[in-house]
């Protein structure tokens, strides 16, 4: 039996020609990074609102979604947290690489 990796290409000449230049790459995974960043902070802001609109009585906004706007923001943060030092470790390991 044999089992095929997912994704795999059948000839390398594939892989060359559909390959980004490094420096859209660069591009490509700055805008992707910092659009995180932008979602983890966007919901940091939203659920420290909903928090302070609550304390105050300033709006409609019910204890039940305050609760779950600030584990879905604490979830977002850990996540990115988790991400962030998976790609430091990974950095690290392919600094450590002897050419």
């Amino acid at each position: 039996m044999s089992i095929n990796p997912v994704g795999f290409a059948p000839s390398t000449t594939a892989v060359s020609q559909t390959s980004p230049s490094v420096s859209s790459a660069q591009q490509s995974f700055a805008s992707m990074l910092e659009n995180a960043i932008g979602t983890v902070n966007d919901s940091q802001q939203t659920a420290n609102q909903m928090v302070t609109d609550l304390a105050n009585g300033t709006s409609n906004v019910d204890l039940h979604n305050v609760m779950i706007a600030m584990q879905k923001a604490d979830v977002m943060l850990k996540t990115a947290v988790q991400v962030r030092d998976r790609v430091v470790s990974a950095y690290q390991d392919v600094m450590g690489m002897q050419i």
